[in-house]
């Protein structure tokens, strides 16, 4: 990449993709202080995000990180990224986890982890988001809990979570989601039968949700019936 980058002090939006040969990114890009998205897709070589590449992007607020068959870590920088509102990471298979900074991402209202095999735990710095409306999980089948701190997640609108099947139950609390506006449970056989509508041992935990589509139903609030057919619920920050 250009090393004449960190002259680009206007850039708003940068998309890198299909560079095949790319395996990190470039020092000048930490001097593009404008930057505020950051999409990386298809780049297969990307083995992490080195702490240069993304520590000066102090203004980006939304970051996309899809199709990198070999990124195994996020860069330790990525707590520098305070003003970060989405963050999407997608098709990464060799991904395992966060780094431990997260937490000091302050801003974080969306966070969507698709299609990532080996990513296994939601990482403890999560407990501290308030500002974290949409969390989307999908495809991410070593994840097998979710953590007692989720109730924590006090600003929570919209859960999605799909093809997580060693997931086998909510944690106590989850009621206290009080924000909670959408959940969405689909191919995750033991939680949709504990979330089954009035006999599930987490029905208790999930009735207060007005949106709810467990398995191919949509569940009613009580006294309106279930329709069944397969659903398909996006969240998006407000």
């Amino acid at each position: 990449m250009p090393l004449e980058m960190q002259n680009l002090s206007s850039l708003k939006s940068l998309t890198i993709r299909w560079c095949e040969e790319l395996s990190s990114l470039p020092q000048s890009l930490k001097n593009v202080k404008s930057l505020e998205s950051l999409e990386i897709s298809n780049c297969n070589h990307l083995i992490s995000l080195t702490d240069g590449g993304i520590a000066g992007l102090a203004s980006l607020r939304t970051l996309s990180i899809e199709n990198c068959s070999e990124l195994t870590s996020l860069s330790s920088s990525l707590e520098q990224l305070t003003l970060l509102e989405d963050l999407t990471i997608m098709d990464c298979p060799k991904l395992g986890s966060f780094p431990a900074g997260v937490q000091h991402l302050s801003s974080l209202r969306s966070l969507m982890v698709l299609n990532c095999p080996w990513f296994d735990s939601l990482p403890e710095g999560l407990q501290n988001f308030k500002t974290l409306q949409c969390l989307e999980i999908r495809s991410c089948p070593n994840l097998t809990y979710l953590p007692e701190w989720f109730k924590d997640l006090d600003c929570l609108r919209s859960l999605i979570i799909y093809d997580c099947p060693n997931i086998k139950l909510l944690p106590s609390g989850f009621n206290l989601l009080t924000k909670l506006q959408t959940l969405s449970i689909q191919e995750c056989p033991e939680l949709e039968e504990r979330c089954r509508q009035g006999s599930g041992e987490d029905w208790s935990k999930i009735a207060h949700v007005p949106h709810k589509y467990i398995g191919l139903l949509e569940v009613k609030r009580s006294g309106e019936a279930s329709t069944s057919g397969s659903s398909s619920v996006q969240g998006s920050s407000q």
